[in-house]
């Protein structure tokens, strides 16, 4: 019964795919911006796209005004193009960027082999950035031998976006989010119905014609891994020790509490239905990222979609998922392009909160969390506080596209039913063993 459900949804997803095909190739072009007219030329290179691209591009033309000296050669790629294009630089010597957004994940992969510069710290000792007005566990994270390396621009989670007309359906206040995984399995069970309005347990409830879904198992990043930490384990350590986790007995329990949510409970689907399916009040809630907010608040009313923190599912502590996009500098920078890279940065950093009213994506400047911006953006508070005290760093790895590639195909297998949880991440394990060797 549950192959046939799945088989549906991944027919579903290949459609989606196909259709969303062509728009994805666009956002891979990477059309160079030519921004400002000055004899100092810096290459800029970002994967931020849509309104985070957007507002990146409106903050960079603004400094271009300002300092006439600079020009910037602004491209935005999709994520999979600029890791490409940036390895093939690498290895050419040359064409590569001045200054790059990277993910704080891949911070060790360009570091810890000299492709980059130690920016921040450079700016911290020249006055340019107050090193206090970063996160300490930020700043740990883009750290190697005692140096900060990147400017973390901004400082993100993830969460759970909520239908509340869904929630008043199920009879849940938005005012009492679920404190355990045991609550968090009964609010799922409630938001579940069948075509016939049956919730699991119920005399009749039909798992071939689930009508409303709960939640959708989304972005293993998202979803998975901030589970990891309630368990008390990662999916590896942080570089350079990196020492690999995920089949451990810890991270096989919390893998195991979603596996059960698909094959057991009947209220989860095993492939990732897309977040709009909310749009319609077919799902009930979605863990995403702090990106996810623009959409939400552009294609909904105001008072039918809210968030909650990251669920308190396991043991060992409540958790939620960190990243950081950070600006980076290449190492070999020639010494009148880094000074304006330097005065780019510091305008980009000082103006984040700007960006943050944008896009919903916090500032790594705790000075610019100011609390007016849980008024303008929803999502701010929660988002903030539980990053404030149970946020972690997702793991740093030299490898780590690598690394996310097998976790993924891990999970898919897992979910998918193609293996059991203790199989997928045995495997994963000695897969990435061999890949960080």
């Amino acid at each position: 019964m549950q192959t046939r459900i799945v088989s549906r949804i991944l027919l579903a997803v290949i459609i989606l795919l196909l259709i969303g095909a062509l728009p994805l190739a666009a956002q891979d072009d990477g059309e160079v911006q030519e921004l400002g007219t000055g004899e100092i030329e810096i290459n800029f290179w970002s994967g931020l796209g849509g309104p985070d691209g957007q507002s990146m591009t409106d903050l960079i033309t603004r400094f271009a005004e300002e300092n006439p000296d600079v020009t910037i050669n602004y491209q935005i790629l999709g994520w999979g193009t600029f890791f490409d294009k940036l390895s093939a630089a690498i290895v050419a010597g040359s064409g590569g960027p001045d200054l790059m957004t990277l993910w704080h994940s891949v911070v060790p992969q360009y570091a810890l082999t000299g492709h980059i510069m130690p920016v921040a710290e450079q700016m911290f000792n020249l006055g340019m950035l107050d090193k206090d007005d970063f996160s300490t566990a930020l700043l740990d994270s883009v750290s190697f031998d005692g140096e900060v390396y990147p400017v973390p621009f901004d400082n993100y989670g993830s969460g759970l976006y909520v239908n509340t007309r869904l929630l008043e359906r199920a009879g849940i206040s938005f005012d009492d989010p679920p404190e355990n995984g045991e609550e968090f399995l009964e609010y799922v069970r409630r938001l579940t119905w069948d075509e016939n309005g049956n919730n699991p347990g119920d005399e009749g409830f039909d798992t071939d014609s689930i009508a409303v879904w709960p939640l959708s198992i989304g972005w293993n990043r998202v979803t998975v891994t901030p589970a990891l930490y309630q368990w008390g384990t990662d999916v590896v350590t942080p570089a350079p020790e990196a020492e690999v986790l995920i089949d451990s007995e810890e991270a096989k329990a919390a893998v195991q509490y979603f596996h059960d949510l698909v094959f057991e409970h009947h209220v989860l689907p095993g492939v990732n239905w897309s977040g709009e399916l909310m749009l319609n009040d077919g799902l009930s809630m979605y863990l995403d990222g702090a990106w996810t907010y623009n959409f939400y608040n552009t294609n909904m009313e105001d008072g039918q979609i809210a968030f909650w923190p990251y669920p308190r599912l396991g043991p060992e502590r409540g958790s939620t998922i960190m990243w950081s996009h950070t600006l980076a500098v290449t190492s070999n920078i020639e010494p009148d392009t880094l000074e304006a890279t330097m005065r780019l940065i510091q305008f980009l950093s000082d103006n984040s909160k700007e960006h943050s009213i944008k896009t919903g994506m916090p500032s790594a400047r705790l000075s610019l969390r100011t609390e007016d911006l849980a008024d303008q953006i929803w999502t701010f508070g929660t988002l903030t506080t539980q990053m404030a005290a149970e946020g972690v760093p997702e793991y740093q790895s030299e490898r780590f596209t690598e690394v996310e590639d097998i976790m993924a195909a891990a999970y898919s297998s897992i979910f998918t039913g193609q293996q059991t949880v203790e199989e997928g991440l045995d495997d994963a394990a000695q897969r990435i063993r061999r890949a960080l060797r």
